[in-house]
């Protein structure tokens, strides 16, 4: 504990010290702490003496008259006030670590990166079709591009090392710290692969698809639990015979080896039906996904963040009339 700290200051005080006095030595110190557990591993992490580990939190804490973190014996845990604190270090860390790697791009001829999270709603031609036209508009900036579960997705781009999230985000999961821009609907169909021994009925119905080895929604996510309530709406019990994915190219490939059935959303099945692999239904879906999301931090966005933001709405525009 720090000993005759002052009375603690106020949060619009607090936020005037972050922005006027916390250095990157505090900064530094603020994470190896937290990453490291312990002053003794902050030391080692850093390369520095214990004392100057201890006298660089301790300068923190003096001036904002807050706990950061909890002691107990050798071990340190961030308070709500440090775990506060250790986002906006995180982000700073981030932001010049994202400035370095702007400044060698320029050195070596770019201009800068754009970082993109997306899931598996806008890879299969969404995506696609604004990257090609941003290397077109942008050719000197880096695209990179991030699929992983939509969890961590938010939180590298709270942390800073993402410039934006592309997904669909069910209503009570749309994070209230972010900006969303919607764009739009994307309807769900039914495909069958072109080697299935129903591939050639004139008319195949639900009863029958549902003896079908299916490509199926992992257990535990919203996409699942709303399949199989579709299925009860339509009065039968869900497909057993599955194969649970949550990679929509891998589905692709299986659905070109062997006889399987899948609900995707339009642009998918588009792509499948131009690679032959698979062909549309005329079966009734409703499942009720959520809409398009573009995420991105509620602060003013670069040149690059703005343009491509663009090319989404226009190539989320261009796959809804393909549809129509």
């Amino acid at each position: 504990m720090v000993m005759n700290a002052p009375p603690a200051v106020s949060p619009e005080q607090a936020e005037a010290f972050v922005a006027r006095r916390l250095s990157l030595r505090h900064l530094r110190v603020l994470l190896a702490v937290a990453d490291g557990g312990s002053v003794s591993a902050a030391a080692e992490l850093l390369h520095v003496t214990q004392p100057a580990v201890s006298k660089a939190l301790a300068e923190l804490e003096q001036e904002l008259g807050q706990t950061l973190f909890a002691r107990r014996g050798r071990s340190f845990r961030a308070t709500a006030v440090g775990e506060r604190l250790l986002l906006l270090a995180r982000k700073l860390e981030a932001d010049l670590r994202r400035g370095s790697e702007d400044i060698a791009s320029m050195v070596r001829g770019a201009s800068g990166a754009l970082l993109i999270g997306a899931t598996n709603a806008v890879l299969a031609e969404v995506l696609p079709n604004a990257l090609v036209a941003m290397k077109a508009d942008y050719p000197q900036v880096t695209l990179s591009v991030r699929t992983h579960a939509l969890r961590d997705l938010f939180a590298e781009l709270r942390a800073g090392r993402l410039d934006m999230v592309i997904a669909r985000t069910p209503e009570p999961e749309e994070p209230t710290d972010l900006e969303g821009h919607s764009l739009g609907e994307i309807p769900e169909v039914v495909i069958m692969s072109l080697n299935h021994p129903l591939a050639k009925a004139r008319r195949v119905s639900w009863e029958q698809l549902r003896d079908q080895t299916w490509i199926w929604q992992l257990p535990g996510t919203r996409s699942r639990a709303l399949l199989d309530r579709m299925w009860q709406n339509i009065g039968l019990p869900p497909p057993t015979q599955l194969i649970e994915l949550g990679d929509v190219m891998l589905a692709m490939e299986l659905m070109r080896r062997m006889p399987l059935v899948n609900i995707v959303p339009l642009h998918v099945a588009r792509l499948a039906t131009r690679r032959g692999i698979a062909k549309i239904l005329p079966l009734p879906v409703d499942i009720r996904l959520s809409s398009l999301m573009v995420w991105h931090l509620p602060e003013p966005q670069g040149e690059a963040v703005q343009h491509f933001k663009m090319l989404l709405d226009r190539a989320a525009i261009d796959a809804a009339q393909a549809g129509d």
